[in-house]
């Protein structure tokens, strides 16, 4: 078997690439209609909803992902981006408030699949280079098995897992599927270009109006200190998500991926989702957009940074005139304020007060309490260490530092600007480990996902620069045999 032969593609994946994809748009529609007659039904169907949409999204990433890999990536995002949404309308029609509502467990089941991902490849981890997802997940069982010797529910301790293994799932997945990194790219760059015009969109009519499903799903959660007033140009906005935060972090991705784009749509999506991502008030998002935006225009060449620049000074144009009248202004130049007033700033004040009591006594924690008994910290590092403890943490953040100076440390070696884009994703994230929990969820799907495409892209890149030499090694060497024979 020469070169060559050895790294062609499996024939199961070239095969399934040509499968007609109507009967993947059917099984989405089905799963859809089924979800709008049953929120359509009121009360009742609502909560027959809690049952059946994790299952049918189970269902349906399962035939999407053996029948139609590439468009299950897409099934996937759509799913994060909507389920939220989908809980609050599902509860305003049942008329009141759920506190843990199965339906947010519909993106972690259809991501489960992928541990057939793992299951096939898990022997080849070394071969792969996979050792440090595999590392990263190891972490998580051990503080799953932690939190349940330590009195954890067993119930929320495994929901609680799911948040975080099913990010490193899916990116090992993207990652191990490198063959398939053009397909992925293009269907991750069209569902964040899509979500962010919808999102947007919503988030500007929520921040108007201030529905009566979001309403009832800010007074339930008891957020009203922090997210807002539940009346119109009263709250943060947090669009389809499940609050200003999680909002904020997929806004400031998206507004990043949008520059790696060509479709015409990417000026409403730009303007819509910027306006947007100002109103939710989240300035941690800020800041790492901030410093995404200033790591990928120090890797980019001439020709790309003169595409950046353009497409940032049209968005501008629109922006900014926006931002400043009524009813937006007040909102946004009132939290654009506080960043130069730490001092006054409450939010920051209970943050170094978090750090404070960390450095006294949370970095003495060995062992970990367990995944499943602590609720959410404003901190990454702290979070980590209390779930995980020491041996927990040291070898998931190994594994992701290990990741991500792979990735960031080749992109001047290369052209594609998704890959690049990709490691400015990272230094966005890196900014909000700092600020909350980026390990599960929404947070922690942002950073494994774009670390797997971002190696995979340069992985794939690499096999067809070593296609490219030996069709010159075999160019040559078929010269060489002409000359002799002539």
């Amino acid at each position: 078997m020469n070169f060559r032969e050895h790294l062609q593609p499996p024939h199961s994946i070239e095969g399934s690439s040509t499968l007609n994809t109507k009967e993947a748009w059917f099984v989405i529609f089905l799963f859809s209609f089924v979800t709008i007659m049953l929120l359509i039904v009121g009360s009742v169907g609502s909560k027959v909803l809690g049952i059946i949409f994790p299952l049918g999204a189970f269902a349906v990433g399962w035939f999407l992902y053996f029948r139609h890999p590439t468009i299950y990536i897409g099934f996937v995002w759509w799913l994060f981006f909507l389920v939220s949404f989908v809980r609050r309308f599902a509860d305003f029609r049942s008329g009141a408030f759920t506190d843990s509502s199965p339906i947010l467990l519909a993106p972690f089941m259809a991501i489960l699949v992928c541990a057939h991902t793992l299951y096939f490849n898990l022997p080849k981890a070394r071969e792969q280079g996979t050792t440090p997802f595999i590392l990263a997940l190891a972490s998580t069982g051990y503080g799953y098995c932690v939190g349940i010797l330590n009195g954890a529910l067993p119930v929320k301790a495994t929901v609680a897992i799911l948040g975080w293994i099913s990010p490193i799932l899916f990116g090992y997945h993207l990652y191990t599927n490198w063959r398939r990194y053009p397909e992925y790219r293009a269907v991750i760059q069209k569902a964040f270009l899509w979500g962010g015009l919808v999102m947007g969109i919503y988030g500007v009519y929520q921040y108007m109006t201030a529905p009566q499903w979001d309403c009832l799903w800010l007074i339930g959660s008891g957020l009203t200190s922090s997210a807002g007033r539940p009346e119109p140009f009263g709250m943060r906005v947090w669009s389809t998500l499940n609050s200003p935060g999680p909002f904020g972090d997929v806004m400031a991705t998206i507004l990043l991926i949008l520059f790696s784009s060509a479709s015409p749509l990417i000026l409403p999506a730009a303007i819509a989702g910027g306006l947007a991502f100002l109103l939710s008030s989240v300035r941690v998002a800020w800041i790492g957009w901030l410093f995404g935006m200033l790591f990928i225009s120090t890797s980019l060449r001439p020709r790309q940074q003169l595409r950046l620049i353009t497409l940032f000074s049209v968005l501008a144009l629109f922006i900014v005139p926006l931002s400043t009248v009524e009813p937006f202004s007040t909102t946004i130049s009132k939290r654009l304020e506080t960043l130069s007033d730490i001092q006054n700033d409450t939010s920051a004040q209970d943050r170094q007060g978090v750090y404070k009591r960390f450095f006294q006594s949370g970095m003495y924690n060995y062992i970990g309490d367990g995944i499943g008994l602590n609720e959410i910290v404003d901190s990454g590092p702290l979070s980590l260490v209390l779930d995980l403890g020491w041996l927990g943490t040291i070898p998931y953040l190994g594994s992701l530092l290990l990741l991500a100076t792979t990735l960031i440390g080749n992109l001047k070696k290369q052209a594609d600007l998704f890959i690049k884009l990709a490691g400015a994703i990272l230094i966005k994230s890196t900014v909000f480990f700092l600020a909350t929990r980026v390990t599960s969820g929404i947070h922690g799907m942002l950073i494994w996902s774009f670390l797997g495409i971002g190696l995979s892209g340069q992985r794939y890149f690499k096999y067809q620069m070593a296609l490219q030499m030996e069709n010159i090694v075999e160019k040559g060497v078929e010269k060489t045999l002409d000359v002799e024979a002539s």
